[in-house]
């Protein structure tokens, strides 16, 4: 009788076992699609659809909820209409508020949370938002407590001083201390001289501007590679032809 119940404990304690290789199988080639999105455009909606899928059998599963919330706000970014583009803010929203509730300590889930709640308040209007602007700054300042050199989180707050009015906080040269800072912390985090450069730019200083923008298509091991070259290096040829004589 033993014996037996052994070889059943066993047999369950493959099966976990196998379930959770499974899902962090499934999961790993989510990520791996997701990061490799410039080489297949399909690859961020099968990434999403993996997840989703593993969610179906891991409704908890931390990662696949928050990388979620990642994707959607990719997609988002990329969406043609305002619509579309709030529909998947508010997925992205969700899914970062589920794993939130899992773990209210996680940098990601509240990073996601917060970018696509500040990217749906931006497209609405930030007056007509302000309460989403508060609780936008409230995510960044918990993100940057349990993760002080997170630079994602250091361009997202340079980037409110960057946005907002001055009447509501706005302050370029903070934003421009900021991003120095971040560069400091990880110069190949491309985004980084983008976000510099249209500070610059709204400061009418357009040297500074070519300088940083010039930086990106410089950068020998930018990051994350996908985003340098479907965004990051497009926008900065972009930028710097629109400042070309200035």
């Amino acid at each position: 009788m033993k014996k037996r119940l052994f070889i059943i404990l066993g047999m369950l304690l493959l099966c976990i076992s196998l379930n959770a290789q499974t899902g962090d199988t499934l999961i790993n080639q989510a990520l791996q699609l997701f990061e490799t999105r410039h080489l297949n455009e399909d690859n961020t909606d099968e990434s999403a659809r993996i997840l989703e899928k593993t969610l179906q059998t891991e409704p908890d599963n931390l990662t696949a909820l928050y990388k979620l919330s990642q994707i959607y706000y990719t997609i988002a970014d990329h969406a043609p209409t305002k619509q579309e583009k709030l529909h998947c803010f508010n997925k992205g929203i969700d899914y970062a508020q589920k794993a939130i509730r899992i773990d209210s300590g996680s940098v990601w889930a509240h990073f996601w949370y917060m970018a696509n709640l500040g990217a749906a308040t931006q497209l609405k209007g930030i007056f007509s938002s302000l309460a989403s602007v508060s609780e936008v700054k409230r995510e960044i300042n918990l993100v940057l407590k349990l993760d002080p050199v997170n630079v994602w989180a250091l361009n997202a707050q340079a980037n409110v001083y960057y946005e907002l009015p001055g009447i509501l906080g706005g302050d370029l040269d903070k934003s421009i201390e900021i991003l120095q800072r971040a560069i400091a912390i990880d110069p190949n985090y491309s985004i980084l001289y983008i976000s510099l450069a249209n500070v610059y730019i709204k400061k009418k200083d357009y040297r500074n501007a070519r300088f940083y923008l010039n930086q990106v298509l410089t950068l020998e091991n930018p990051h994350p590679l996908a985003d340098y070259v479907i965004d990051d290096k497009p926008n900065a040829l972009k930028l710097l032809r629109q400042i070309q004589g200035k």
